[in-house]
């Protein structure tokens, strides 16, 4: 991809970017007055994106963002995994139904041989289904930390990249 050249606004907008950086604290003043001379002097978007490679959002156009989280989306978005308010409310009723069986079996005097089939088969396919849900999750888990080591492993090649002998931002002449 070819370096891209950048106009005013863009500048701008970085400049605005790293006074919010400043004033939350994530650039002492050093810092903040080395990068934003060197934001206004930018001529590349690439320029712009090298100051931005250790801050999270904001960042202007093309810089890098930030490292997603390791942790999948809430599990109502997934299509075939359950809600947590589902899992919940099943280890409930799974663990309800015996003691219902049971006091059924001691109160018909042991003919309640189809609450204990209930019990038994409601109890064996939550917990089939749970795992099944679980084994997905750390699918995803995986997935997400794996794409979180790749994006890890992308942005030390692009802060080694941006290094020079001349500092963490090139000249600034």
């Amino acid at each position: 991809m070819p370096p891209q050249r950048i106009g005013d606004a863009e500048r701008d907008q970085a400049a605005e970017f790293l006074r919010e950086h400043h004033a939350q604290g994530r650039l002492d003043p050093a810092e903040f007055d080395d990068r934003i001379t060197a934001a206004l002097s930018a001529k590349w978007q690439s320029d712009l994106d090298r100051l931005f490679f250790d801050l999270p959002a904001p960042t202007p156009r093309g810089a890098v963002a930030p490292v997603p989280q390791a942790k999948p989306p809430a599990s109502t978005t997934i299509p075939g995994l359950l809600s947590d308010k589902t899992r919940n409310m099943m280890d409930v009723l799974s663990v309800a139904i015996w003691p219902i069986a049971i006091a059924g079996m001691v109160f018909l005097h042991g003919r309640a041989g189809l609450l204990i089939f209930l019990a038994i088969m409601l109890t064996v396919m939550w917990h089939r289904r749970k795992s099944q849900d679980n084994a997905a999750r750390a699918k995803l888990e995986r997935d997400a930390k794996q794409q979180q080591d790749a994006e890890r492993r992308r942005l030390e090649q692009e802060r080694r990249r941006y290094q020079d002998p001349n500092g963490p931002w090139g000249p600034l002449g």
